[in-house]
């Protein structure tokens, strides 16, 4: 899902996600069929994480590929309280950019972008909610205020279904995501995760009519 949650992996503990990925906006397809996000958690309340796709697009008849936009990002919890069933943490995260030719062939964004959100979990009875908001502070273009929140269900011990609702703001407009995700165990420390969307409200050219994502899972 795009919204995040205040979890980390705990203390010496990896979190690897592989994925394939794809969206579509007003310029056609933008393929991730290679996408490697590497998590890692310092102390029982940190999570450093390092994200790179590797994106694929049909131009002018012809494809292209090359590296696409890469993160850093360092998420702190910094409140929880089992009971008061509260967890809030903040997640600041760096977009930036290894290939600048990636760019110039559009598989990449231009500049930098700093996102900072503040991301809170709670539960109400069977479901789980995570809710965050922040602001992405754009080098090129307009910077976007974002919220979004996720409810989750379990359905055994093994299978969790998930529907996301996100808000962005800009200039131009504001957009509404709706999301439908799932997560099922398939092994101790290994799990499956699946998720498509769309997007309204956004002008034409920005809006992501279609966003699929397929991963595995990888903790230990």
């Amino acid at each position: 899902m795009v919204t995040d949650d205040p979890d980390t992996p705990g203390n010496g503990n990896w979190e690897i996600n592989l994925s394939a990925q794809a969206q579509r906006d007003g310029s056609g397809w933008l393929y991730a069929p290679a996408d490697v996000d590497v998590n890692y958690g310092w102390g029982e309340r940190v999570q450093l994480k390092l994200e790179g796709p590797w994106n694929v697009q049909r131009q002018n008849g012809a494809w292209v590929s090359g590296l696409g936009s890469s993160l850093f990002g360092v998420k702190w919890r910094f409140f929880d309280d089992d009971n008061a069933g509260w967890a809030i943490s903040t997640y600041p995260q760096l977009v930036f950019n290894l290939d600048s030719a990636a760019v110039g062939r559009g598989l990449a964004n231009p500049g930098k972008t700093l996102l900072l959100p503040v991301e809170a979990t709670t539960h109400f009875g069977p479901v789980d909610i995570d809710l965050e908001v922040g602001r992405e502070l754009r080098q090129t273009g307009d910077s976007v205020s974002i919220a979004g929140v996720i409810l989750a269900h379990s359905f055994g011990s093994r299978l969790q279904l998930m529907f996301e609702t996100r808000e962005r703001w800009s200039p131009a407009g504001s957009a509404t995501l709706l999301n439908l995700g799932g997560r099922w165990q398939l092994a101790e420390g290994m799990s499956l995760m699946g998720a498509a969307g769309r997007e309204a409200g956004a002008p034409a050219a920005d809006r992501l009519s279609n966003l699929i994502y397929l991963g595995i899972q990888f903790r230990r």
